[in-house]
């Protein structure tokens, strides 16, 4: 099992549209090659404003959202909560979740392995 990833082996990948969201986001995969893990990702996103990851349903598994830098507004069951640097979002089983970007931010997003 390798023990750290660093910044330099960590490359960003572009999303269109993620989750039928707007816009392109910049996305870098936190723990590829980590192994061993109970979590399926961690990403950090670098996300325009303007730009938007869908609202989805998480039917088996669960997702923190961790805005690190910039201000957003986070769609969770339908309702609109304005997220700010330092707010943090649990969608858990049976619960929708979505971001938009109301400027230039930096969102982590960690997504546990599936329940079976």
């Amino acid at each position: 099992m390798k023990a750290i990833r660093k910044a330099s082996e960590i490359l960003p990948a572009q999303f269109e549209k993620c989750h039928d969201g707007n816009g392109t986001l910049l996305c870098h995969s936190l723990l590829d090659g980590l192994g061993g893990t109970a979590f399926a990702f961690m990403h950090s996103d670098t996300m325009p404003k303007g730009v938007s990851i869908g609202v989805h349903m998480h039917d088996c598994n669960e997702e923190i959202y961790y805005l690190l830098s910039g201000k957003g507004v986070l769609t969770f069951d339908g309702k609109q909560i304005e997220m700010a640097a330092g707010d943090i979002s649990l969608c858990t089983v049976g619960h929708s979740h979505g971001f938009e970007a109301t400027e230039d931010c930096i969102l982590i997003v960690v997504g546990s392995m599936p329940k079976l």
